[in-house]
């Protein structure tokens, strides 16, 4: 009786992989394209704006009565954003989904080598390589973007005192992510030495 498939390589692992990839893949291209619609007329444009720090009193308690409270980001609209404040928010709404298809379109392809049993190669070092790059290059490129933005229409809407006031929301995760990977990357850079070295001996 012939050895049974491991369960990674079943054809039914790939096409689950490759479905729930294409709908990642098209609920951001979804994404995208709304942000765009949005955002292209630059007129009354909700702008996310980065407000760590600066006190709101939101009406969540019962009946509606105001609390005080906290928040990391706020919504604004902005009548009519000048160019560097536009093409900025531009930037921070496109960055995270163009980011999120190419990470995931490198998860599928090594993916598929994977269920293909190629393991360690070059190949699949440069795919885990890309995800790394990309997970740091889209959160640094979108943090630039999404800071240039909501200074840009703070400066519009708000009160300098309230600028000045507010702080900049940082997080490591993206950071520690791209570190984690970067790492797996180093490992399967070690595996394929060390499958080469055990070719040739062979």
């Amino acid at each position: 009786m012939p050895p049974k498939a491991p369960w990674f390589a079943r054809p039914s692992d790939l096409w689950s992989v490759l479905l729930v990839g294409g709908a990642v893949i098209a609920w951001n291209a979804v994404t995208l394209v709304r942000d765009l619609v949005r955002l292209l007329p630059n007129q009354d444009v909700q702008v996310d704006v980065l407000l760590r720090g600066v006190p709101l009193d939101l009406p969540i308690g019962p009946g509606g009565a105001t609390v005080a409270a906290h928040v990391d980001t706020a919504g604004v609209t902005v009548p009519d954003m000048p160019p560097g404040t536009y093409v900025s928010a531009l930037g921070a709404a496109v960055v995270p989904p163009l980011a999120t298809i190419a990470i995931t379109v490198c998860v599928l392809l090594l993916c598929r080598q994977m269920l293909g049993g190629q393991f360690f190669s070059q190949r699949a070092t440069r795919l885990i390589t890309a995800v790394s790059l990309l997970i740091a290059g889209g959160w640094f490129a979108w943090f630039g973007f999404s800071v240039m933005a909501s200074n840009g229409a703070l400066a519009l809407v708000a009160d300098p005192a309230v600028l000045d006031a507010a702080e900049r929301p940082m997080s490591w995760t993206p950071i520690l992510a791209a570190m984690a990977v970067g790492a797996l990357a180093a490992a399967f850079h070690a595996g394929e030495r060390m499958q080469r070295d055990a070719e040739g001996l062979v």
